[in-house]
């Protein structure tokens, strides 16, 4: 198990890293912090934040733009807490919250690389490959998130890899110079 080290104002907390932490945890762990606990929030937010940093940065583009918007991510999370109905959602809470950030985000043109890849993709398939490769969700994880079943993603993911692979390596360059 790898621990990962979080500074709070009063204290550090030593926490598993988010890939480690057992469901049942992160349960309590929401549990916790909708009822106040302040280190409960701290957890919390070490164990969604790096995903929702990744996710951002598929979706966005590295830079400062992704960075901005992953931290309204990670406050808008905190500060709804209370309208999770439990702590068993949190992935698709999280999920939900950063898709409609991001979804709100005017992004400027001439995004290269992932990003204009993605545009190749509906918005189905574009989904199911920011969980699988760039957050790393595993594909229970992405079902749990997208709210459906494993077979569904990984069905979804064979045809968005195929239809990348069908566009080859010139027309993705073409469509994001075409994007400037």
């Amino acid at each position: 198990m790898t621990l990962t080290a979080v500074t709070a104002p009063e204290t550090t907390l030593a926490i598993p890293a988010p890939r480690s932490v057992p469901q049942q945890e992160v349960i309590d762990v929401v549990a916790a912090a909708v009822a106040g606990d302040r280190q409960a929030r701290y957890r919390l937010m070490a164990h969604v934040e790096p995903a929702v940093v990744r996710y951002c940065r598929a979706r966005l583009g590295c830079g400062d733009l992704a960075t901005t918007v992953a931290r309204r991510v990670c406050r808008t999370v905190v500060a709804t807490l209370a309208d999770l109905p439990d702590g068993a959602g949190i992935h698709a809470f999280v999920h939900r919250v950063a898709e409609d950030a991001v979804d709100r985000v005017r992004r400027p043109a001439g995004l290269v690389g992932m990003p204009a890849m993605l545009r190749l993709l509906s918005p189905a398939q574009r989904e199911v490959l920011v969980l699988r490769v760039a957050v790393g969700l595993s594909l229970e994880e992405t079902a749990s998130a997208l709210d459906s079943s494993p077979g569904a993603v990984r069905q979804v993911q064979h045809h968005a890899l195929d239809r990348l692979r069908a566009a080859g390596p010139q027309d993705t360059s073409a469509t994001a110079r075409s994007s400037m």
